[in-house]
């Protein structure tokens, strides 16, 4: 009877261990579309690289006609680049990638493509407000002064511009709830 309860646990163990080997799960193959809609807002002016959030699968992905990625999946974002523009230059960027999808109590690594927000220049808009300034103080001073006053009104206007370009500047956020696309770069496999 006891060689019989042998063969039994020995039978049961086998299949068990052959049916988890047989089973490999589905790899998800390079240049697959994952969208993924961040879960909270980012800001250029706190935000780090290195900084990691999350983001939720905004689409099932399917492979083999089998849903492999479903809707709703966790996904770890990071954020890998942050430039600052200055008060007269530059643009706002903010870059991000997915590390890493969260599924069916695993963690999988992926590498895919990045994303990136750009705010908006700040050099056309500190361009606009210095000649707008300019050309205003060269009409006034032209008005007041005749031409040498147009010379000197233009100056002056061209500095307030200036300073003013250099005073009030739009940083870039980014909304909770965006919806991003990345493209994987290498096959991932998901059990």
């Amino acid at each position: 009877m006891r060689s019989r309860a042998w063969f039994v646990w020995l039978g049961l163990f086998l299949s068990i261990s052959l049916s988890q080997t047989l089973y490999a799960g589905e790899i998800v193959p390079a240049g697959t579309i994952l969208n993924v809609r961040t879960t909270q807002s980012l800001y250029a002016d706190y935000t780090q690289p290195g900084v990691r959030l999350t983001g939720i699968v905004d689409d099932p992905v399917h492979v083999n006609g089998r849903i492999v990625i479903p809707r709703g999946t966790q996904a770890t974002l990071e954020v890998v680049g942050v430039d600052r523009s200055s008060n007269l230059k530059g643009r706002d960027r903010i870059t991000l990638v997915v590390r890493a999808l969260h599924l069916r109590g695993g963690s999988y690594p992926v590498s895919t493509s990045y994303v990136q927000f750009r705010g908006p220049s700040e050099g056309k808009r500190a361009t606009k407000k210095i000649l707008g300034g300019a050309a205003i103080g060269g009409a006034l001073g032209g008005l007041i002064g005749g031409g040498s006053g147009a010379a000197f009104g233009a100056l002056a206007g061209g500095g307030t511009g200036a300073a003013i370009a250099g005073s009030g500047k739009t940083r870039l956020s980014v909304p909770a709830e965006s919806r991003l696309q990345f493209q994987l770069n290498e096959s991932t496999r998901i059990d």
